[in-house]
Order: structure tokens, then sequence, then C-alpha cells
């Protein structure tokens, strides 16, 4: 089984809706604008956007859609989201959103109260609320280009942008920076006609693209990961034609140099680690499992199990309190969650058995299944489905609601002559030891790459390294 981290299916999916985003900055009062793009992997469609823009009385209604078909190890899923909002100039005053596949139907909606946004979200296990400060205006991708044109840009301009995306508030995060510079003119040839246009290379979340905007502030094109174009085309022709699937599993594996026979049991792997800089916030370096030396990484698969218990739970000095508490799709302390753990622990006080008692639990009850969804622990403890997302946030909720310190880590994985994007845990027993309850594994095998640690939420920075990253195998016992 290949487990595929499904939440980097999201970023991409999250990405496109941001960079998707078209306005035409001479909006008439009462008019309603429209835009059509399709997504296309090579000379294959694999989905398209649509957004509309309308202002009425001094209120901005803004819609968006996306639909992907993205094929996840043989399964094919049609991901679609919808998004609605009411703005006053940039002021966001409400919204709906909703997430659709055939794991999964997400629905969230905010409603702005002073400088606070009330978000709540409606999935499988009953509705999670959060607050979102807005006291500092988060822009709407949407209005991006109306917002460039107005701030009068020039050739050579940057500018940093702080913007509103649903999917990463939904994982916890309050708002996501982009940065975008103006690199000149340029005249774009697509099938639906030539246009002038302005270049403008992009960052979000860490990932680079590129579009390329009129001077009315439509987008007719742009470049983004992994390998993705997105051209302006009329309505007829994105409803008359079928989407192909996407196979983001294989695009976004890393090939390395070496076959290894029984990954699973390896204790020790030392890698030469290319196309990635170290000091764009990665945690690579960790000293207690990871150890690099300029592109020399040695992983040492390590347990730690002494026979006097290094603490009773629950764990209470202060160093890691912070990787006990509850966050919004980590739910340790909901009461069904605790009531499970301690069913599962039955009166056990030592870190390190009660880690591997809820790591076999979960390894046990989970169906392993590939997913497109955005991981809450409350949804999988009701499914009991999931990739290694699924997995890694369920775990992370018991292992706190035990008095456990836990952080979730993403990374890659080895499986079968490839490295694949991958979410596992670390717990503190007395010590830091890597859990993959995907696998049922403590500590998990050498060939866990650890690039970020934290929680689901830092997926996006994976993006960082898609399509960059390469990974050459120079020992493994």
């Amino acid at each position: 089984m290949r487990a595929f981290k499904a939440a980097f299916t999201l970023f991409i999916l999250c990405f496109s809706l941001f960079i998707l985003s078209t306005s035409d900055s001479l909006s008439v009062e009462d008019t309603l604008e429209e835009y059509w793009m399709g997504i296309y992997s090579g000379d294959r469609r694999i989905g398209y956007s649509y957004n509309s823009i309308k202002t009425l009385k001094g209120i901005t209604e803004v819609k968006e859609l996306t639909k992907l078909k993205i094929d996840l190890l043989g399964k094919e899923n049609e991901v679609e989201t919808q998004a609605s909002y009411k703005l006053e100039g940039y002021k966001i005053l409400s919204f709906n959103f909703e997430m659709k596949s055939g794991s999964m139907d997400l629905k969230a909606r905010g409603v702005r109260e002073g400088d606070i946004l009330k978000i709540t979200m409606d999935t499988v296990s009953g509705t999670t609320e959060r607050s979102l400060s807005v006291q500092k205006e988060l822009i709407l991708p949407s209005l991006l280009p109306k917002w460039l044109i107005e701030n009068k840009f020039s050739i050579g301009d940057s500018f940093e942008i702080l913007l509103f995306e649903p999917l990463s508030v939904l994982m916890g995060m309050d708002g996501s920076i982009s940065t975008h510079r103006i690199e000149g003119k340029e005249l774009v040839d697509i099938p639906s006609g030539r246009f002038d246009t302005h270049k403008i290379y992009s960052n979000f979340m860490g990932t680079q693209s590129t579009s390329w905007m009129t001077a009315e502030g439509e987008i007719v094109k742009q470049e983004f990961p992994p390998g993705l174009i997105a051209i302006k085309e009329s309505k007829e022709d994105i409803l008359s034609k079928k989407n192909s699937s996407f196979d983001i599993v294989e695009k976004t594996s890393i090939p390395t140099n070496v076959k290894l026979d029984n990954a699973r049991k390896l204790k020790y792997l030392k890698i030469k680690l290319g196309g990635i800089d170290t000091a764009q916030g990665f945690d690579i370096q960790d000293g207690y499992r990871q150890y690099l030396d300029g592109q020399i990484l040695q992983i040492k698969s390590k347990d730690y199990n002494p026979k006097k218990s290094p603490y009773t739970l629950p764990y209470n000095a202060p160093e890691y309190l912070e990787l006990l508490k509850a966050e919004f799709l980590i739910q340790s302390d909901d009461k069904e969650i605790v009531s499970i753990t301690n069913k599962i622990l039955d009166g056990e006080t030592n870190p390190r058995n009660a880690a591997s008692k809820i790591n076999k639990w979960i390894y046990k009850n989970l169906k392993k299944s590939a997913t497109v969804s955005l991981p809450n622990a409350k949804d999988v403890l009701k499914t009991k489905v999931g990739d290694c997302n699924e997995h890694a946030v369920l775990f992370s909720a018991m292992s706190r609601a035990a008095g456990i310190p836990t952080k979730t880590v993403l990374g890659a994985m080895y499986y079968e002559g490839r490295f694949y994007y991958h979410a596992w845990n670390e717990v503190y027993i007395g010590q830091w030891v890597a859990v993959d309850s995907t696998y049922g594994q403590l500590p998990a095998d050498a060939t866990h790459i650890k690039l970020i640690e934290g929680d689901i939420a830092k997926s996006g920075e994976i993006l960082k390294v898609v399509g960059k990253i390469n990974i050459e195998i120079l020992d493994a016992t």
C-alpha cells in the first residue's frame, strides 16, 4: 500500500482556487462578470474553474467553483469546491464554502462580527467552530488583480499581501502571506486569442507560480506546480469537454537510485538530499533521529523503552505542554476521543506502553483507503477510514488525550522504488520517537524522511520542494 499525504492534494486544490482567481478592475455597478479557465496537465484537461463578481449598492458578491478529476492509487475522485462571499470593498462580511469528493462533504460558513470572523465547519462528526481575527484585512484572491491595478503597479514592483483562502483557514491557519513581482510585459497566444499581458511571479505558501494578466485585470494564463497550466476558455468549450484524471500521487513522487527490498525493517538510512534549501524553514536536522551534514542526511530509527518509566502519564513538565493542547483539527479534548483513549489505555501510565497501545488500536481499526479530505480527528474516529493524514491526526488527538506530547510530522517515505509524500507522528516518551500508525510502526522505519514537524496545517510548506527535491540512497541497513 502506498500511503500518500492526501492533504497535499488539498493544497494543490486550494492553490488552484487562488491562482485561478481573476477580476476586471473596471467593474460596473450591477454588472455580472464571469470568468472560465481550463486546467491542464500536458494536453489533457483535468478540470476547470469558474468565478463571477457582481457589485450592487456597494456590496460585492463573489462566487467560485473549481472541479478537478484526481486519480488516487487507481481510484478516480471528482473533487469540487464552491465558495461564495459578500464583501464591502475588500472587507469580507460573510462567506460560504463547500468541498465535495467521493469520501467527503465539508461545509463551512463565516460571519463577520467587528474585527472577528466567526467560522463554523460542518462535517460527518458534527460542528466545529473557530474565530479568525480580521483586524488586519485579508484580501480575497478573486479581488487580487483589482487590488494590484488600484495600487498602480509598475514593472519591477513587488507586493506582499495577506490572503484569505478557506481551506488553509479551516486547517487552522490565520491567513496566507503571498508575494507578487511584476516581471514585465509579454504577448500571450492561447487557443482563445492573443493577449497583451503583464507577467507576474507569485509565491503563495512557499510555492512559485506565474500568471499573465491583461491591463483590465483578467488572468488569461497561469502555470503552477506540479506542472499544471490554466488558460482562459469560453463557457461553451469548458462545458462541452470531459475532464481526464490526474494521477497526483505518481506526479509528485520522488524517484531514487536503489530499490530496497526490506524498507519497513530498516533501522538506518544514509542519503544525499538535493534540490532543497534547508534554510527555508524545514525541520530536517533534529539531533535525535535525523542528522544533516551538508547534503548528507543520516536517519536512525530509534526506540526508547527503559525499564523505569521516564515519567508517569499525564506529562506535566513545562517544556512540551504546547504539544498536549487540543487544536482545531486535533480535538484531543473531545469527550468521545478521551473516552475511547481511556478504554484503550485501561489504566496504563507508562508513556511508551500507552503510545504502543494507541498505535496498535489505530492500525487495527482504521480501514486504509486513499482519501481526499480535510483530516479531522473527530471525523476519522467516526468513519474509521483514511490514509496517512487521517491516521496521523487521530493518533495526535488520542496520544495527547493520554497525556503524551505529540507532533504531526510531514515528509517522504520509501515505497517500491520511489519516495512518496507522507504523514506520521513523533511522541515524547522520555526521548522523541517516530510512530507511523498507518503501518503500525513504533518506531517508524528509517525510510521516513522528516521535512516538517508541527501539525497538518503546515502541509502547504511541502509545496516548496515538490518537483525539486531529489534523493540518492547511499546506505541502508
